[in-house]
């Protein structure tokens, strides 16, 4: 039986997508069945799993199996030569994303407006220069433009603009996902940047550290943007409860511990999601 009242939003935190899927196996084997979710990133992509319907198992069966050849595409050496010697004039990306496309087919459906419950994609409007809510449309192209990370990814064209990462602007679309439908409860599971650590300078002794100021600075922005739409949320009358599961940060290169990821983040939900709804029970299947 669906919560009629509660929705579920899944922030942007990189290849965070088995943390969000762990948190999402958790939520269901609690009896907890949103009317709505929402997602910026990889939580765009859990999101639409999960708005889909589609399985557990059909899940992990599609995450557990993702190497980093499935979706890898970067573009010709000579073509990066070429661009390199122009100053990278016109460069907009790393890898294609076809390969990431390809993955997103394996989804069940293939407009948002077909999914089981109304969802919401975030994603960064370059061409406009504005955050953008998909909630109808091509969902593969909507889940591949909030995935778009700068300068690994390149944007991708949409109705004639350039998308990139939701999370650029919008770390979880909570606002998106109350406007949607009407609710009593969000329940956000929510991955935290990995260089948030208040009070601490170690960037101060890395490498490129102008760099690593930048990448701080626009996590501030993006923390400081969820935490006022927190605050709008809840002014009108809507409870927001945030799970952090605190999994290991995830890359291209440590999918490996992506199973690990998943059920360390499974394990954690199930205690915290029972703390806060007791009257629900945890399934023995």
């Amino acid at each position: 039986m669906t919560d009629a009242r509660v929705g579920v939003a899944f922030s942007s935190g990189f290849f965070g997508f088995f943390a969000h899927a762990g948190f999402l196996a958790a939520q269901r084997e609690l009896g907890i069945l949103p009317s709505a979710y929402a997602g910026a990133s990889s939580g765009a992509i859990v999101g639409a799993m999960a708005a889909c319907g589609m399985s557990d198992h059909a899940i992990k069966d599609m995450l557990f199996s993702l190497k980093k050849e499935h979706f890898w595409d970067p573009d010709p050496w000579h073509y990066i030569l070429r661009k390199a010697l122009s100053l990278f004039r016109g460069y907009t990306g790393y890898l294609k994303g076809d390969g990431f496309a390809c993955l997103l087919k394996k989804l069940p459906l293939r407009q948002i407006e077909e999914c089981e419950r109304p969802l919401a994609i975030a994603a960064t409007n370059l061409t406009e220069g504005k955050e953008a809510i998909f909630t109808r449309g091509n969902l593969v192209k909507a889940i591949q433009a909030s995935g778009a990370v700068p300068m690994l990814f390149k944007p991708v064209e949409i109705d004639g603009s350039l998308y990139v990462d939701g999370g650029v602007t919008n770390k979880c679309p909570l606002k998106a996902l109350a406007d949607l439908v009407d609710l009593k409860t969000i329940i956000v599971h929510f991955i935290a940047s990995e260089n948030m650590e208040k009070g601490v300078h170690g960037f101060l002794g890395k490498r490129m550290t102008p760099w690593h100021i930048q990448y701080l600075a626009v996590n501030i922005a993006r923390q400081e943007a969820y935490q006022r739409q927190l605050e709008i949320v809840r002014m009108r009358g809507i409870e927001v409860i945030e799970v952090r599961t605190n999994t290991p940060s995830l890359g291209p290169d440590k999918l490996h511990m992506g199973p690990a990821g998943y059920n360390s983040a499974k394990a954690t939900a199930l205690e915290v999601l029972s703390n806060r709804f007791p009257g629900k029970r945890q399934s023995r299947m």
